[in-house]
């Protein structure tokens, strides 16, 4: 739920600027800001949010963030003034890192095999579900002007339904013990008490953690706000910074510390071919529904109600697909990555291809962007299954940290490449806007057709699934996590 309440307002405001703008009198860039500090801040702490959850348990971490984003929508929903409504937005996007990095943790240490299936096929139901409320309700809700608040209702609906949702994590949730002190401790001289004191060897990596945040800054701040023009000049920043934050790493490792991104687990074949084809299905994705918009409603002229319905069918198939592949052969789940790039791919083909507009109505490019969702649903729920059977669980925070940001980061890419690329085409003369879309459509298709490669390429080289026995145990780890009562001052690591 928590998962969802943050897909929702991530969607919702683009929906409810305008409302905002003509209110508060805000300038453009204020605007931007607005949109943009949700994900800009989310971005920036999910890596130091996922190792909280290993610190102070899944739980705890999750409940933190939801209370604060509740806390942070009634801010944004009392907000009187631009600056105000920003830092409200800022503290919301660190808030839904803080419960969004948690789930795929919690999913990888508690479940495994077809149990683990399906619980990241119903991760999927509730993206979907969360990316189509939020295209439908942010129009309606501030169309409906509920109580006279307008706008503001957008946000300050978030606050019953996040105290709701407060209550139930407490009833529900399991009580699962922090395991970050697990690598801090060596058998020997000075066994069982952490190495360093929990300062160089065993402590938080703070330089690497600002390293990290320095350059998911420097990559998404001029893709987000791209004015003034003096602001791509921290793009060029990031280079330096990344291959400073890979030294600082390998030296924090080497030193047996925990670093903030560790880099152990994503050198494996499965693990970077994996994520090469998460990171590029996931870029056409957010720039095919971004441009989509513009196109539906810039070239075709449909109306934006009309404009709001057709991705509704793209997201609702992804969450369809979710469920499926929990139920399917082993032999059979292996090959779905690439079955999904293909649906992908073949969506993106037929998409500038299909009748679509105001006299033709919008029911068969819905129907081939069925397609492109169900596919992207299979493609990115078997590729996280994947990568939580390449990666061993005591990595769970560095696998949901790096795959939060990485959508993050290609999200913003996809949006800021393929749109330039879209407005530069329609602007020129031997091509124009029809001709724009159809040229960005086989773009995509192209990426998605690598992605497909890469995909053979995962599971090629992915570790054969868990014995029998191997997968009891573990189940039997899951049970008792789940059935375990809180233990107030209980900090001993659960053994991987």
């Amino acid at each position: 739920m928590g998962q969802a309440l943050s897909n929702i307002d991530l969607a919702i405001v683009n929906l409810a600027a305008p409302a905002v703008s003509a209110d508060l009198d805000v300038s453009s860039s204020e605007l931007t800001l607005m949109v943009t500090a949700y994900a800009l801040c989310s971005a920036v702490f999910i890596a130091p949010a996922a190792r909280l959850g290993e610190h102070h348990g899944v739980r705890r971490v999750y409940l933190w963030g939801l209370a604060l984003f509740t806390l942070a929508s009634l801010a944004c929903g009392l907000a009187n003034s631009s600056p105000v409504l920003i830092v409200s937005r800022c503290l919301q996007g660190a808030a839904a890192s803080l419960m969004i990095t948690q789930v795929l943790v919690g999913i990888h240490r508690w479940f495994t095999g077809p149990d683990r299936a399906r619980a990241l096929g119903w991760n999927a139901v509730t993206l979907s579900g969360g990316a189509a409320l939020g295209q439908v309700l942010g129009g309606t809700i501030v169309s409906a002007d509920i109580l006279g608040t307008g706008w503001r209702a957008v946000f300050l609906l978030n606050v019953p339904i996040g105290a709701l949702v407060l209550l139930l994590g407490v009833a529900m949730l399991p009580h699962d013990r922090p395991t970050g002190t697990e690598t801090g401790t060596r058998a020997g001289t000075g066994a069982g008490t952490p190495t360093g004191a929990g300062t160089s060897r065993g402590g938080n990596d703070i330089r690497g953690t600002v390293l990290l945040a320095a350059a998911t800054l420097a990559v998404l701040i001029p893709l987000s706000l791209t004015r003034p023009d003096w602001i791509w000049l921290l793009l060029l920043a990031a280079v330096p910074l990344a291959a400073q934050l890979v030294r600082t790493e390998r030296r924090v490792i080497a030193r047996g510390g925990k670093p903030a991104l560790d880099l152990r687990p994503l050198g494996a074949p499965p693990v970077r071919w994996a994520l090469a084809s998460y990171a590029g299905t996931t870029l056409t994705y957010i720039a095919m529904l971004y441009l989509l918009s513009l196109h539906l409603q810039g070239v075709l002229k449909l109306p934006a109600w009309q404009a709001g319905l057709v991705p509704l069918g793209w997201v609702l198939a992804f969450g369809l697909a979710g469920p499926v592949i929990g139920r399917v052969p082993q032999a059979v789940a292996r090959l779905l990555p690439f079955v999904g790039c293909v649906l992908l791919t073949a969506a993106y083909g037929l998409a500038p291809v299909v009748p679509a507009g105001a006299d033709t109505g919008i029911w068969p490019l819905t129907a081939v962007l069925c397609v492109g969702g169900f596919g992207l649903g299979l493609t990115h729920t078997s590729l996280l299954n994947v990568l939580t059977t390449a990666v061993p669980p005591r990595y769970a925070a560095t696998l949901s940290g790096t795959v939060n940001t990485l959508s993050t980061v290609v999200g913003v890419t996809g949006v800021a490449l393929f749109g330039a690329a879209y407005a530069w085409l329609g602007r020129s003369a031997w091509a124009g806007p029809p001709a724009a879309w159809s040229y960005i459509c086989a773009g995509l298709a192209l990426v998605t057709a690598l992605c497909a490669l890469a995909a053979l390429r995962a599971v090629a080289t992915a570790p054969d699934p868990a014995d029998p026995a191997d997968a009891a145990a573990a189940t039997d780890s899951a049970a008792a996590v789940f059935n375990r009562k809180e233990r107030p001052v209980d900090t001993t690591p659960t053994a991987d």
